[in-house]
């Protein structure tokens, strides 16, 4: 059985769509190619189908989707299972030729057209509407839709023939448990994702001032350098994963401040669950999904997204607590040793594709 993934947006190497879903469908026997950005390759199997790159957000939108369409048609897989709103159209020529097709949704997109500040807001809400009217159309027509939270997935009821659940849930042999012990770790936080106002980086930066340590941030930003001073904070780009183990390493917390937004209130980021898994405590978003997360299973503290003197305070007890600092970061590895975990989330993504 031969299965396409493909993506105009992500990264072929891509946490979920390569190192989860991908591998978890190559080990249960299937031929597996994903399509996307960048130059072919072959990586643990799976066979990866470069496109080049975009040449900006509207060439994206305009050609260069539709150059990933049609390298992933030129395949003629017997499932194809794609990730991003752009290829709706797409996906819905490939059911018209009779081929099974899945849309994987990262977010909740109409909410997502809601935060975008730079739209004015009546020009959002009559986008958001469009879209979903757009989004309903075609995912009526398709086999299966995915999603990566079960608020997602609700949002997919009664809109589409199937919708279920994969959580981004992190994989217990990517993410090292890092038991040392944080009385001999510097005083140092960190934060890994995207980065920008949205998620907590204004919010971060005003934070710092009043810390006596070291945020590490890691990840992409809508500029090529974090204008973030000199001293206190380092900003180190993307990585790859054995320097984000190495970071949860030397790190004593870590932090997830996204702020109060249509998209955010019952989102699950990675970053949370990944810090959980490494023994890290965490500092978060008063959401309360987070809280059910993270303080009742003792695993971290929640502050209000934009309390700047709640976020020091935390940071702070947290930087002179060092034991229960180490105490809450065990009990965050045991909730997803438990709970929140890949494995049964990539024996699950197999029965589906069978079931389709």
């Amino acid at each position: 059985m031969r299965v396409c993934h493909f993506t105009s947006v992500h990264e072929t190497t891509d946490d979920r769509i390569f190192l989860k879903e991908c591998q978890s469908l190559q080990k249960a026997g299937y031929e597996v190619y994903i399509v996307g950005k960048g130059e072919s390759k072959k990586l643990s199997g799976i066979q990866i189908v470069g496109c080049g790159e975009a040449k900006g957000r509207i060439d994206r939108f305009l050609c260069f989707s539709r150059k990933v369409y049609k390298k992933a048609k030129e395949l003629d897989c017997d499932i194809y299972h794609f990730h991003d709103p752009e290829l709706l159209g797409y996906g819905l020529k490939l059911k018209r030729k009779g081929k099974k097709v899945i849309f994987d949704s990262h977010e909740d997109v109409p909410a997502q057209i809601l935060d975008k500040k730079w739209l004015p807001r009546v020009v959002r809400r009559i986008i958001s509407v469009s879209y979903k009217k757009y989004e309903t159309y075609v995912v009526k027509r398709l086999d299966m839709v995915i999603a990566a939270t079960p608020f997602i997935k609700e949002q997919f009821i009664n809109r589409t023939k199937k919708v279920d659940v994969i959580n981004n849930y992190p994989r217990l042999d990517d993410i090292i448990f890092q038991d040392n012990s944080f009385e001999s770790r510097k005083s140092e936080l960190c934060y890994v994702g995207g980065i920008d106002s949205l998620r907590g980086e204004d919010v971060m930066l005003s934070a710092m001032e009043r810390i006596p340590a070291r945020l590490i941030l890691a990840g992409r930003h809508n500029t090529e350098d974090l204008d973030v001073g000199v001293g206190k904070i380092s900003y180190i780009g993307q990585v790859e994963r054995e320097m984000v183990n190495e970071i949860y390493k030397q790190s004593v917390l870590g932090i997830v401040l996204y702020q109060p937004a249509e998209n955010h209130f019952f989102s699950q980021p990675i970053k949370l669950f990944e810090y959980m898994a490494a023994g890290l405590p965490v500092i978060c978003s008063d959401f309360e999904l987070w809280r059910k997360i993270v303080e009742e299973n003792g695993a971290g503290i929640c502050v209000g997204a934009n309390d700047i003197d709640a976020i020091v305070n935390a940071v702070n007890y947290l930087l002179m607590n060092r034991k229960i600092a180490q105490k809450m970061g065990r009990n965050g590895r045991k909730v997803i040793e438990k709970a929140f975990s890949w494995q049964p989330e990539g024996l699950k993504l197999c029965k589906l594709y069978k079931d389709i």
